[in-house]
């Protein structure tokens, strides 16, 4: 199984609105998830203006906006699971 990439975007509004709640979810993995994950932090997408609502998280090739540690975490499973392809 390929590694999922993981993107946080760390941009200002991003940033005010979680983004540091996902960055520390990410940072505390379990071991043998963070094996499967790619993960890092990227400047701004530039992808606000296209109305979507931060903190925004790349998985992969796809944009996800409004995204939590519970979603995030909720995603990451069911792509590991192969409920979701990314």
């Amino acid at each position: 199984m390929k590694k999922i990439r993981i993107e946080i975007c760390v941009g200002t509004a991003c940033h005010i609105m979680g983004a540091h709640e996902l960055i520390e979810f990410t940072e505390n993995l379990p071991e043998w998830l963070n094996e499967k994950i790619d993960y890092k932090l990227s400047p701004c997408f530039g992808v606000c203006h296209e109305n979507m609502k931060p903190p925004i998280v790349k998985l992969n090739d796809k944009y996800y906006e409004n995204m939590t540690p519970t979603a995030l975490k909720s995603m990451i499973m069911k792509v590991l699971e192969g409920r979701e392809e990314l």
